[in-house]
């Protein structure tokens, strides 16, 4: 497995906002400290095999999900046109994920043991969400009859929980992840915002001048977000997905960003994620039957190895639930991109000891766009990660299964 997705210092820096900067040093240098101390535990550490695992993945590359994805009032430039209708795979995505699986068979080896082994795959009710399944299941284990389980009629409860929140907890907690001052946060990336308003519309400053606030539809309701970061963290996700798609570079952003930009640009989706998904009180309603479902797929339920595609809000609510935090090379730390997903693995040494660990993988900007084969030499980005609460190291012994049934059940 290639473990050599550590983002370089230099090239995080390059690569955020000021106030996103040190958060993202620290991330950088406390992965490179936990990625030592495990290299060192492991020329003592017991022969492990594989036992069962759970990957719960993004969907591919697809368009916006309405059009315009943003008011044109900030963004008048009209925008390229898709082969799909909006929010539907690409077959450009399709492929990619093909890729992925195609990889993920030497990941999942162990657990493949057989011509045409069980695999469960369950996805969302989205056209996306069920063809990435498809797609996935095609590379993973081609010519075999893998059916992609899922509800035929929106929501599923996994992936969209019907919960009641703290509407006034839900805020309160939002405003304590913007640092207590919804403005302060927003005027902490305004040059991030500055670069976005040159790219939605270089003579414009509607975008940049809009004020960064909470509201809610109905009294009590769950509040959103609204200004520079939510509508930054939109149309950052629709240039990914122009790029990625491959896409004539005149049409990706207009012709006014090249793929560094964009990956810049990307911080905006890890911004939101701070304030929308991350907060404990969103993130346990709405990840902890994904929780629950993982460690039931370590522990015995269905197949040795389960897949779960869902979307991105699925696991940034399960990194905030987990305090779980990635930062692959060329994305935003925290980012989530089309196939990118959280790899659970169940390991045994010889005397029957169990551990679980956790992994981010997914591949590059360029993989995706250019459908680059998955090689040993030059795979997809497989980045280790400490479970806070459970061994805090990435150590592949740090976290007892014991002790991670212990954290599940109790949140």
């Amino acid at each position: 497995m290639n473990h050599r997705a550590l983002l370089p210092a230099l090239l995080t820096l390059s690569l955020l906002a000021p106030m996103a900067q040190a958060q993202a040093q620290a991330q950088a240098q406390a992965q490179a400290q936990a990625q030592a101390q495990a290299q060192a535990q492991a020329q003592t550490a017991p022969a492990l095999h594989l036992e069962r695992a759970v990957l719960l993945m993004r969907h591919g590359v697809r368009p916006p999900t309405k059009t315009p994805p943003i008011d044109p009032r900030i963004a008048p430039s009209p925008w390229p046109a898709w082969d799909v209708q909006d929010g539907y795979l690409t077959p450009h995505g399709a492929q990619a994920i093909t890729l992925l699986a195609s990889y993920d068979r030497t990941i999942f080896a162990p657990l493949l043991t057989s011509t045409c082994a069980p695999v469960t795959i369950y996805a969302d009710t989205d056209e996306r969400t069920v063809k990435t399944g498809q797609a996935f299941a095609s590379g993973l284990e081609p010519g075999c009859a893998v059916t992609v389980g899922h509800e035929f009629l929106p929501p599923d409860r996994l992936f969209a929980p019907l919960v009641t929140v703290d509407a006034a907890a839900v805020k309160a907690a939002m405003i304590t992840a913007a640092g207590g001052d919804l403005a302060g946060f927003a005027a902490a990336h305004q040059a991030l915002i500055d670069d976005m308003q040159s790219t939605l519309d270089p003579k414009g400053t509607l975008y940049a001048h809009a004020p960064t606030k909470l509201s809610a539809k109905l009294p009590g309701a769950r509040p959103r977000l609204e200004g520079p970061i939510s509508d930054g963290a939109t149309a950052s996700e629709d240039f990914l997905l122009e790029y990625l798609d491959g896409k004539p570079m005149s049409q990706v952003a207009w012709g006014r960003a090249d793929s560094a930009q964009i990956a810049t640009l990307t911080q905006f989706h890890s911004l939101d994620y701070v304030l929308t998904a991350r907060p404990r009180p969103i993130a346990r309603a709405t990840a902890l039957p994904l929780a629950r479902r993982i460690l039931a797929g370590l522990t015995g339920i269905g197949a040795p190895l389960t897949v779960l595609v869902g979307h991105d809000t699925n696991q940034a609510d399960l990194g905030g639930l987990l305090t779980l935090h990635w930062s692959p090379v060329g994305y935003a730390p925290d980012d989530i991109p089309p196939g990118g997903g959280i790899i659970f693995s169940l390991l045994a040494d010889n005397a029957g000891h169990q551990y679980v660990t956790a992994t981010y993988q997914t591949q590059t900007m360029d993989q995706i766009r250019n459908l680059l084969p998955l090689t040993t030499s030059s795979g997809p980005e497989l980045v280790p990660m400490a479970i806070p609460g459970c061994g805090n190291a990435t150590a592949q012994t740090a976290c007892t299964l014991e002790n991670f049934k212990s954290l599940i059940n109790k949140l």
